[in-house]
Protein backbone atom coordinates (compact mmCIF):
# COMPACT_ATOMS: atom_id res chain seq x y z
CA UNK A 1 0.00 0.00 0.00
CA UNK A 2 3.22 2.28 0.49
CA UNK A 3 4.53 1.39 -2.57
CA UNK A 4 1.25 1.94 -4.15
CA UNK A 5 1.23 6.12 -2.85
CA UNK A 6 4.37 6.53 -3.59
CA UNK A 7 3.93 6.18 -7.10
CA UNK A 8 0.94 7.43 -7.78
CA UNK A 9 3.04 10.68 -6.34
CA UNK A 10 5.81 10.43 -8.61
CA UNK A 11 3.37 10.34 -11.58
CA UNK A 12 1.26 12.96 -10.45
CA UNK A 13 3.81 15.18 -9.95
CA UNK A 14 6.20 14.21 -13.34
CA UNK A 15 2.76 14.90 -15.23
CA UNK A 16 2.58 18.68 -13.55
CA UNK A 17 3.34 21.08 -16.41
CA UNK A 18 5.02 24.08 -14.52
CA UNK A 19 5.61 26.89 -16.86
CA UNK A 20 7.06 29.26 -14.99
CA UNK A 21 9.63 27.57 -12.83
CA UNK A 22 9.80 30.44 -10.19
CA UNK A 23 6.32 29.70 -9.64
CA UNK A 24 4.96 28.48 -6.12
CA UNK A 25 4.71 25.05 -6.51
CA UNK A 26 2.07 25.02 -3.86
CA UNK A 27 -0.08 27.74 -5.23
CA UNK A 28 -3.70 26.53 -5.41
CA UNK A 29 -4.67 28.62 -8.09
CA UNK A 30 -2.39 26.13 -10.40
CA UNK A 31 -2.96 22.63 -11.39
CA UNK A 32 0.41 21.52 -9.63
CA UNK A 33 0.47 23.65 -7.26
CA UNK A 34 -3.38 22.38 -6.09
CA UNK A 35 -1.96 19.17 -6.35
CA UNK A 36 1.11 19.30 -4.14
CA UNK A 37 -1.10 20.91 -1.38
CA UNK A 38 -3.67 17.97 -1.66
CA UNK A 39 -0.64 15.52 -1.59
CA UNK A 40 1.85 17.18 1.18
CA UNK A 41 -1.79 17.34 3.80
CA UNK A 42 -1.67 13.39 3.03
CA UNK A 43 1.61 12.77 4.24
CA UNK A 44 1.71 15.51 6.93
CA UNK A 45 4.44 15.26 9.47
CA UNK A 46 3.95 16.53 12.69
CA UNK A 47 4.17 20.53 13.53
CA UNK A 48 7.21 21.95 15.38
CA UNK A 49 5.53 24.53 17.61
CA UNK A 50 7.62 26.61 20.11
CA UNK A 51 6.54 28.54 22.68
CA UNK A 52 7.60 31.61 25.07
CA UNK A 53 6.37 31.26 28.75
CA UNK A 54 5.84 35.40 28.52
CA UNK A 55 2.26 37.05 28.03
CA UNK A 56 1.95 40.27 25.99
CA UNK A 57 1.57 41.65 29.61
CA UNK A 58 5.13 40.42 30.82
CA UNK A 59 8.41 41.62 30.75
CA UNK A 60 10.26 39.19 29.39
CA UNK A 61 13.88 38.79 31.30
CA UNK A 62 15.77 38.20 28.30
CA UNK A 63 16.12 41.94 28.64
CA UNK A 64 17.66 41.78 32.12
CA UNK A 65 18.94 38.52 32.18
CA UNK A 66 20.07 38.24 28.28
CA UNK A 67 18.36 34.80 28.38
CA UNK A 68 14.89 33.67 26.60
CA UNK A 69 14.18 30.01 26.97
CA UNK A 70 11.90 28.54 24.48
CA UNK A 71 9.85 25.40 24.85
CA UNK A 72 9.09 23.14 22.08
CA UNK A 73 6.32 20.53 21.47
CA UNK A 74 8.54 17.73 19.96
CA UNK A 75 11.90 16.24 20.95
CA UNK A 76 13.56 18.55 17.80
CA UNK A 77 15.96 21.21 20.27
CA UNK A 78 19.56 19.55 18.66
CA UNK A 79 18.46 20.46 15.46
CA UNK A 80 18.39 24.33 16.00
CA UNK A 81 21.41 26.58 15.80
CA UNK A 82 22.52 30.33 16.28
CA UNK A 83 22.03 30.68 12.37
CA UNK A 84 18.53 29.65 12.67
CA UNK A 85 17.77 32.76 14.53
CA UNK A 86 17.37 36.77 13.46
CA UNK A 87 16.72 39.81 15.52
CA UNK A 88 14.63 42.52 14.01
CA UNK A 89 16.61 45.11 12.11
CA UNK A 90 15.54 48.24 14.51
CA UNK A 91 16.82 46.75 16.80
CA UNK A 92 20.11 44.29 15.45
CA UNK A 93 22.75 47.19 17.44
CA UNK A 94 21.01 46.96 20.85
CA UNK A 95 20.28 43.16 21.05
CA UNK A 96 23.19 40.52 19.47
CA UNK A 97 22.60 37.30 19.55
CA UNK A 98 25.30 35.73 21.23
CA UNK A 99 24.39 31.43 20.64
CA UNK A 100 21.64 29.16 21.09
CA UNK A 101 21.64 25.89 22.92
CA UNK A 102 19.38 22.76 23.63
CA UNK A 103 18.62 22.56 27.61
CA UNK A 104 16.93 19.42 26.87
CA UNK A 105 15.66 17.68 23.91
CA UNK A 106 12.21 19.69 24.21
CA UNK A 107 14.08 23.54 25.39
CA UNK A 108 16.13 25.94 23.91
CA UNK A 109 18.39 28.83 25.31
CA UNK A 110 19.13 31.82 23.43
CA UNK A 111 21.48 33.96 24.70
CA UNK A 112 22.07 37.87 23.80
CA UNK A 113 24.18 40.67 24.71
CA UNK A 114 22.43 43.61 25.04
CA UNK A 115 24.35 46.92 25.04
CA UNK A 116 21.42 49.30 25.23
CA UNK A 117 18.06 49.16 26.99
CA UNK A 118 16.82 52.72 26.60
CA UNK A 119 13.63 53.65 24.33
CA UNK A 120 12.82 50.11 23.30
CA UNK A 121 9.74 51.37 21.72
CA UNK A 122 9.09 49.40 19.04
CA UNK A 123 8.65 45.84 19.41
CA UNK A 124 11.06 43.73 19.05
CA UNK A 125 11.06 40.46 16.74
CA UNK A 126 12.94 37.33 17.10
CA UNK A 127 12.79 35.77 13.53
CA UNK A 128 13.25 31.77 13.82
CA UNK A 129 13.51 29.66 10.74
CA UNK A 130 13.50 26.02 9.57
CA UNK A 131 16.82 23.95 10.32
CA UNK A 132 17.56 22.12 7.37
CA UNK A 133 18.42 18.92 8.77
CA UNK A 134 14.59 18.77 10.44
CA UNK A 135 13.35 17.00 7.56
CA UNK A 136 11.30 14.19 10.27
CA UNK A 137 9.21 17.22 11.13
CA UNK A 138 6.89 20.21 9.63
CA UNK A 139 8.07 23.96 10.99
CA UNK A 140 6.92 27.39 8.86
CA UNK A 141 8.88 29.77 11.05
CA UNK A 142 8.31 31.23 13.83
CA UNK A 143 8.24 35.39 14.77
CA UNK A 144 8.63 35.92 18.53
CA UNK A 145 7.35 39.52 19.12
CA UNK A 146 7.84 41.35 22.36
CA UNK A 147 7.25 44.77 23.21
CA UNK A 148 8.36 46.78 26.42
CA UNK A 149 6.53 49.05 28.90
CA UNK A 150 7.50 52.74 29.22
CA UNK A 151 6.69 55.94 31.12
CA UNK A 152 4.92 58.50 29.99
CA UNK A 153 2.68 61.27 31.07
CA UNK A 154 -0.77 60.57 30.21
CA UNK A 155 -3.28 63.09 31.99
CA UNK A 156 -3.90 64.76 35.41
CA UNK A 157 -5.40 64.80 38.77
CA UNK A 158 -7.04 67.45 40.32
CA UNK A 159 -4.22 68.59 42.50
CA UNK A 160 -1.38 68.22 43.81
CA UNK A 161 -1.36 65.81 46.71
CA UNK A 162 0.09 62.52 48.07
CA UNK A 163 -0.85 59.39 51.00
CA UNK A 164 -4.08 59.13 48.95
CA UNK A 165 -6.29 56.16 49.35
CA UNK A 166 -7.04 54.91 46.02
CA UNK A 167 -8.59 51.76 44.53
CA UNK A 168 -9.34 50.91 40.91
CA UNK A 169 -12.88 50.70 40.06
CA UNK A 170 -14.49 47.76 37.55
CA UNK A 171 -15.01 50.02 34.64
CA UNK A 172 -11.34 50.55 34.81
CA UNK A 173 -11.19 53.96 36.25
CA UNK A 174 -9.53 54.92 39.25
CA UNK A 175 -11.22 56.43 42.64
CA UNK A 176 -8.85 59.15 44.64
CA UNK A 177 -10.13 59.97 48.44
CA UNK A 178 -8.50 62.53 51.11
CA UNK A 179 -4.90 62.72 50.89
CA UNK A 180 -2.23 65.77 52.37
CA UNK A 181 -1.27 68.75 50.06
CA UNK A 182 1.91 69.79 49.40
CA UNK A 183 1.47 71.94 52.31
CA UNK A 184 1.25 69.32 55.00
CA UNK A 185 -2.66 69.31 55.04
CA UNK A 186 -4.87 66.50 54.87
CA UNK A 187 -7.77 66.88 52.26
CA UNK A 188 -11.26 65.85 51.78
CA UNK A 189 -11.14 65.71 47.95
CA UNK A 190 -13.01 62.33 46.21
CA UNK A 191 -12.43 62.61 42.95
CA UNK A 192 -12.19 59.62 40.25
CA UNK A 193 -9.72 59.45 37.32
CA UNK A 194 -9.68 58.04 33.47
CA UNK A 195 -6.33 56.32 32.71
CA UNK A 196 -8.57 56.28 28.96
CA UNK A 197 -9.04 60.19 28.73
CA UNK A 198 -6.41 60.84 31.17
CA UNK A 199 -8.77 63.27 32.88
CA UNK A 200 -10.42 63.55 36.88
CA UNK A 201 -13.69 63.87 37.91
CA UNK A 202 -14.25 65.63 41.50
CA UNK A 203 -16.93 64.23 43.23
CA UNK A 204 -18.54 65.84 46.85
CA UNK A 205 -15.91 66.55 49.01
CA UNK A 206 -16.27 64.44 52.23
CA UNK A 207 -17.21 65.70 55.63
CA UNK A 208 -13.73 66.14 57.00
CA UNK A 209 -10.43 65.92 55.81
CA UNK A 210 -8.52 62.77 56.36
CA UNK A 211 -5.64 60.65 54.89
CA UNK A 212 -4.77 56.82 55.57
CA UNK A 213 -8.58 55.64 55.45
CA UNK A 214 -9.06 52.05 54.94
CA UNK A 215 -11.32 51.32 51.60
CA UNK A 216 -12.88 48.64 50.05
CA UNK A 217 -15.60 47.79 47.21
CA UNK A 218 -18.86 45.85 47.78
CA UNK A 219 -20.41 43.91 45.31
CA UNK A 220 -22.49 46.15 43.50
CA UNK A 221 -19.71 49.11 42.93
CA UNK A 222 -20.17 51.05 46.31
CA UNK A 223 -17.00 51.91 47.69
CA UNK A 224 -16.58 52.24 51.47
CA UNK A 225 -14.61 54.37 53.46
CA UNK A 226 -13.32 54.54 57.37
CA UNK A 227 -11.14 56.20 59.82
CA UNK A 228 -7.93 57.59 59.19
CA UNK A 229 -6.46 61.11 60.75
CA UNK A 230 -7.20 64.66 60.11
CA UNK A 231 -3.45 65.19 60.48
CA UNK A 232 -0.09 63.62 58.82
CA UNK A 233 1.75 63.39 61.97
CA UNK A 234 1.13 61.13 64.67
CA UNK A 235 -2.49 62.38 66.25
CA UNK A 236 -1.64 64.85 69.43
CA UNK A 237 -5.64 64.68 70.51
CA UNK A 238 -8.13 61.44 70.18
CA UNK A 239 -10.86 63.46 68.08
CA UNK A 240 -7.83 63.54 65.39
CA UNK A 241 -8.05 59.70 64.53
CA UNK A 242 -11.86 59.41 62.44
CA UNK A 243 -14.33 57.20 63.66
CA UNK A 244 -16.84 57.39 60.17
CA UNK A 245 -17.43 55.63 57.36
CA UNK A 246 -18.36 56.75 54.01
CA UNK A 247 -20.04 55.66 50.86
CA UNK A 248 -19.43 56.64 47.65
CA UNK A 249 -21.54 55.96 44.51
CA UNK A 250 -19.66 56.60 41.67
CA UNK A 251 -22.25 56.11 38.76
CA UNK A 252 -24.20 58.55 40.84
CA UNK A 253 -21.33 60.54 42.13
CA UNK A 254 -22.80 61.07 45.71
CA UNK A 255 -20.34 60.74 48.68
CA UNK A 256 -22.54 59.84 51.74
CA UNK A 257 -21.42 59.63 55.67
CA UNK A 258 -23.33 56.54 57.36
CA UNK A 259 -25.05 56.86 60.47
CA UNK A 260 -23.62 54.16 62.01
CA UNK A 261 -20.12 55.49 63.20
CA UNK A 262 -17.41 52.89 64.23
CA UNK A 263 -17.57 52.34 67.88
CA UNK A 264 -14.16 53.30 68.33
CA UNK A 265 -12.05 55.39 66.43
CA UNK A 266 -9.23 53.62 63.85
CA UNK A 267 -6.19 54.56 61.46
CA UNK A 268 -3.97 51.97 60.61
CA UNK A 269 -7.15 49.56 60.13
CA UNK A 270 -8.21 47.28 57.97
CA UNK A 271 -11.52 47.20 56.38
CA UNK A 272 -13.05 44.54 54.56
CA UNK A 273 -16.74 44.51 52.10
CA UNK A 274 -18.12 41.13 52.54
CA UNK A 275 -19.91 39.36 49.76
CA UNK A 276 -23.21 40.26 51.54
CA UNK A 277 -22.57 43.54 51.83
CA UNK A 278 -21.11 44.25 55.39
CA UNK A 279 -18.18 45.16 56.46
CA UNK A 280 -15.55 44.13 58.82
CA UNK A 281 -13.35 46.03 60.36
CA UNK A 282 -10.21 45.28 62.41
CA UNK A 283 -7.31 46.82 64.71
CA UNK A 284 -6.05 49.91 64.42
CA UNK A 285 -5.00 52.79 66.84
CA UNK A 286 -8.05 54.31 69.10
CA UNK A 287 -6.52 56.75 70.44
CA UNK A 288 -3.38 59.24 70.94
CA UNK A 289 -0.19 57.32 72.38
CA UNK A 290 3.13 55.30 71.55
CA UNK A 291 2.30 52.37 73.54
CA UNK A 292 0.71 49.22 72.99
CA UNK A 293 -2.57 50.33 75.10
CA UNK A 294 -3.62 52.65 72.20
CA UNK A 295 -3.75 50.12 69.60
CA UNK A 296 -6.89 47.77 68.93
CA UNK A 297 -7.05 43.87 68.85
CA UNK A 298 -10.76 44.11 67.96
CA UNK A 299 -13.12 43.31 65.29
CA UNK A 300 -16.20 45.62 64.25
CA UNK A 301 -19.07 44.22 62.13
CA UNK A 302 -21.04 46.66 60.50
CA UNK A 303 -24.25 45.79 59.20
CA UNK A 304 -24.98 47.90 56.50
CA UNK A 305 -28.77 46.59 55.98
CA UNK A 306 -29.43 46.85 59.37
CA UNK A 307 -27.18 49.77 60.47
CA UNK A 308 -25.61 48.76 63.33
CA UNK A 309 -22.08 48.25 64.69
CA UNK A 310 -20.99 45.48 66.67
CA UNK A 311 -17.94 44.33 68.16
CA UNK A 312 -17.25 41.09 68.04
CA UNK A 313 -17.05 37.95 70.68
CA UNK A 314 -13.45 37.91 72.20
CA UNK A 315 -12.26 34.81 70.66
CA UNK A 316 -12.32 36.93 67.47
CA UNK A 317 -9.41 38.96 68.94
CA UNK A 318 -5.94 39.57 67.91
CA UNK A 319 -3.74 37.64 70.71
CA UNK A 320 -1.50 41.01 70.74
CA UNK A 321 -2.90 44.69 69.67
CA UNK A 322 -2.20 45.43 66.15
CA UNK A 323 -2.10 47.78 63.55
CA UNK A 324 -0.58 48.49 59.77
CA UNK A 325 -1.38 45.24 59.07
CA UNK A 326 -2.65 43.59 55.72
CA UNK A 327 -6.08 42.01 55.23
CA UNK A 328 -7.11 39.60 52.26
CA UNK A 329 -10.66 38.30 52.28
CA UNK A 330 -11.01 34.73 51.24
CA UNK A 331 -14.53 34.60 50.24
CA UNK A 332 -14.32 30.62 49.39
CA UNK A 333 -13.28 29.65 52.58
CA UNK A 334 -15.00 32.34 54.84
CA UNK A 335 -12.05 33.81 56.30
CA UNK A 336 -9.84 36.70 56.83
CA UNK A 337 -5.87 36.26 56.83
CA UNK A 338 -3.97 38.88 58.37
CA UNK A 339 -0.53 39.46 57.36
CA UNK A 340 2.23 41.44 59.48
CA UNK A 341 1.76 44.58 61.62
CA UNK A 342 2.67 46.03 65.22
CA UNK A 343 1.83 46.32 68.20
CA UNK A 344 2.24 50.33 68.98
CA UNK A 345 3.80 53.03 67.40
CA UNK A 346 7.33 53.16 69.65
CA UNK A 347 10.34 51.88 68.09
CA UNK A 348 10.13 49.25 70.52
CA UNK A 349 7.04 47.62 68.97
CA UNK A 350 6.50 44.00 68.27
CA UNK A 351 6.18 43.35 64.80
CA UNK A 352 4.41 40.32 63.46
CA UNK A 353 5.64 37.38 61.67
CA UNK A 354 2.73 35.50 61.69
CA UNK A 355 -0.65 34.87 59.62
CA UNK A 356 -3.49 35.06 61.61
CA UNK A 357 -6.91 33.65 60.10
CA UNK A 358 -10.53 34.70 61.46
CA UNK A 359 -13.16 32.46 60.78
CA UNK A 360 -16.43 34.30 59.50
CA UNK A 361 -18.56 31.34 60.68
CA UNK A 362 -17.41 30.79 64.28
CA UNK A 363 -16.17 34.30 64.97
CA UNK A 364 -12.77 32.68 66.15
CA UNK A 365 -9.27 33.96 65.32
CA UNK A 366 -6.72 31.44 64.81
CA UNK A 367 -2.80 31.19 64.09
CA UNK A 368 -2.21 29.49 61.30
CA UNK A 369 0.65 27.22 61.08
CA UNK A 370 3.60 28.83 59.45
CA UNK A 371 6.28 31.24 60.97
CA UNK A 372 7.31 33.95 57.89
CA UNK A 373 11.04 34.44 57.21
CA UNK A 374 10.74 38.09 58.44
CA UNK A 375 9.01 40.21 61.30
CA UNK A 376 7.83 43.18 59.16
CA UNK A 377 4.10 45.95 59.59
CA UNK A 378 2.67 47.18 56.31
CA UNK A 379 3.41 44.61 53.92
CA UNK A 380 1.83 43.96 50.33
CA UNK A 381 0.13 40.45 49.58
CA UNK A 382 -0.14 39.56 46.57
CA UNK A 383 -1.11 35.92 44.92
CA UNK A 384 0.23 34.81 42.07
CA UNK A 385 -0.06 31.23 40.03
CA UNK A 386 0.88 27.97 41.59
CA UNK A 387 -0.73 28.99 45.06
CA UNK A 388 1.55 31.42 46.37
CA UNK A 389 1.27 34.68 47.96
CA UNK A 390 3.66 36.79 47.92
CA UNK A 391 4.81 39.31 50.99
CA UNK A 392 6.73 42.06 49.78
CA UNK A 393 7.74 45.38 51.07
CA UNK A 394 6.48 47.04 54.30
CA UNK A 395 8.50 48.06 57.34
CA UNK A 396 10.98 46.85 60.13
CA UNK A 397 12.27 47.43 63.95
CA UNK A 398 13.04 51.11 63.99
CA UNK A 399 10.73 52.23 60.80
CA UNK A 400 13.58 50.49 58.37
CA UNK A 401 12.35 49.32 55.30
CA UNK A 402 12.23 45.33 54.41
CA UNK A 403 14.05 44.36 51.02
CA UNK A 404 13.10 40.81 52.32
CA UNK A 405 10.86 38.97 48.61
CA UNK A 406 9.14 36.03 50.48
CA UNK A 407 6.25 33.85 49.53
CA UNK A 408 3.92 31.54 51.40
CA UNK A 409 2.09 28.65 50.26
CA UNK A 410 -0.86 27.21 52.43
CA UNK A 411 -0.25 23.46 51.28
CA UNK A 412 2.22 22.16 53.67
CA UNK A 413 2.17 25.48 55.25
CA UNK A 414 5.90 26.61 52.94
CA UNK A 415 7.43 29.81 53.52
CA UNK A 416 10.27 31.00 51.14
CA UNK A 417 13.11 33.65 51.02
CA UNK A 418 13.34 34.63 47.28
CA UNK A 419 16.05 37.58 47.59
CA UNK A 420 15.94 40.86 48.17
CA UNK A 421 15.19 44.10 46.26
CA UNK A 422 18.16 46.29 44.81
CA UNK A 423 17.37 48.94 47.61
CA UNK A 424 15.56 49.62 50.52
CA UNK A 425 12.15 51.60 49.55
CA UNK A 426 10.63 53.19 52.17
CA UNK A 427 6.98 54.59 51.11
CA UNK A 428 7.26 52.57 47.56
CA UNK A 429 4.38 51.69 45.97
CA UNK A 430 3.48 47.84 45.09
CA UNK A 431 1.42 46.70 42.27
CA UNK A 432 0.90 43.29 40.21
CA UNK A 433 2.38 43.99 36.31
CA UNK A 434 1.00 40.29 35.24
CA UNK A 435 0.32 37.01 36.44
CA UNK A 436 3.76 36.27 37.98
CA UNK A 437 5.46 40.11 37.89
CA UNK A 438 5.21 42.52 40.77
CA UNK A 439 6.41 45.77 39.97
CA UNK A 440 7.74 48.30 42.82
CA UNK A 441 7.63 52.10 41.76
CA UNK A 442 9.40 54.78 43.94
CA UNK A 443 9.86 55.44 47.37
CA UNK A 444 12.74 56.50 49.63
CA UNK A 445 15.89 54.95 48.96
CA UNK A 446 17.14 55.34 52.15
CA UNK A 447 17.97 58.98 52.47
CA UNK A 448 16.71 60.04 49.00
CA UNK A 449 13.33 59.83 47.08
CA UNK A 450 13.55 57.02 44.36
CA UNK A 451 12.75 56.91 41.05
CA UNK A 452 13.60 53.57 40.43
CA UNK A 453 10.77 51.09 38.85
CA UNK A 454 12.48 47.25 40.08
CA UNK A 455 10.71 44.15 39.04
CA UNK A 456 10.04 40.61 40.49
CA UNK A 457 9.31 37.56 38.48
CA UNK A 458 7.93 34.85 40.13
CA UNK A 459 8.62 32.57 37.61
CA UNK A 460 12.12 32.94 37.42
CA UNK A 461 12.86 34.50 41.03
CA UNK A 462 14.71 37.31 40.32
CA UNK A 463 14.39 40.82 41.02
CA UNK A 464 15.63 43.52 37.82
CA UNK A 465 16.15 47.38 37.64
CA UNK A 466 13.64 47.69 35.00
CA UNK A 467 13.59 51.26 34.39
CA UNK A 468 12.96 54.74 36.03
CA UNK A 469 9.58 56.92 36.40
CA UNK A 470 8.87 60.65 35.21
CA UNK A 471 9.83 61.87 38.26
CA UNK A 472 11.03 60.19 41.96
CA UNK A 473 7.82 59.86 44.07
CA UNK A 474 7.21 58.18 47.76
CA UNK A 475 3.87 58.38 49.53
CA UNK A 476 2.35 58.12 45.82
CA UNK A 477 -0.11 55.48 44.45
CA UNK A 478 0.54 53.00 41.37
CA UNK A 479 -2.54 51.01 40.37
CA UNK A 480 -2.99 48.67 37.41
CA UNK A 481 -5.00 49.33 34.54
CA UNK A 482 -5.77 47.87 31.42
CA UNK A 483 -3.44 50.48 29.79
CA UNK A 484 -0.34 49.61 32.33
CA UNK A 485 0.60 50.76 35.75
CA UNK A 486 -0.70 54.22 36.36
CA UNK A 487 1.33 56.14 38.79
CA UNK A 488 0.69 59.94 40.55
CA UNK A 489 0.63 61.61 44.23
CA UNK A 490 3.37 62.64 46.31
CA UNK A 491 2.85 64.70 49.16
CA UNK A 492 6.24 67.24 48.62
CA UNK A 493 6.17 67.10 44.80
CA UNK A 494 3.97 70.54 43.34
CA UNK A 495 2.90 67.69 40.63
CA UNK A 496 -0.61 67.06 39.55
CA UNK A 497 0.89 64.61 36.36
CA UNK A 498 -0.40 61.12 35.95
CA UNK A 499 2.61 58.87 34.43
CA UNK A 500 1.76 55.89 32.74
CA UNK A 501 3.63 52.84 32.90
CA UNK A 502 2.59 51.22 29.47
CA UNK A 503 2.98 49.28 26.15
CA UNK A 504 0.60 51.85 23.93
Amino acid sequence: MRCGFNLLLALLLIHCDIKNNSQNIFDPTTFAGGTAAVLSTLVSRDEVEINSRYKSTDYPSFVKTEILDLDLNLPVAKYFEKKHFRVSENYKDDLVLRDVFPLSETKLRVLFSVSSRSEWRDPISIFIQKPDSLVDYSFSGKVLEFKFPYPRYIGSISEAKGQITTIPLLDGRILLVGGVSIFGNTLSTVEIFNPELGTSTVLPSLNQSLTKMAICSDPQGNIYVSGGKTTRTDPSIDSQINDRIYRINVNNQTVVELPIPMQRRRVGHTMVCLSNGDLLISGGQFRVGSDEHAISNDHEYISIQNGTSTLLDSSANFPINTLFHFAEYDENKHRILFFGGKDRLSVYAIYSKVIYSLDLNSKTISTLPVVLPTSRSSVTNIPVPGGDRLILGGVTGSGVGSRSIESWTEEGSITKTHGFTSRIKNESAIVTFSNAQVLYTGGVDTYYKSGILELYDHVEKKNFLVDTMMDARSEHSAIQTAKGIVIFGDSALADKKVELYGKD
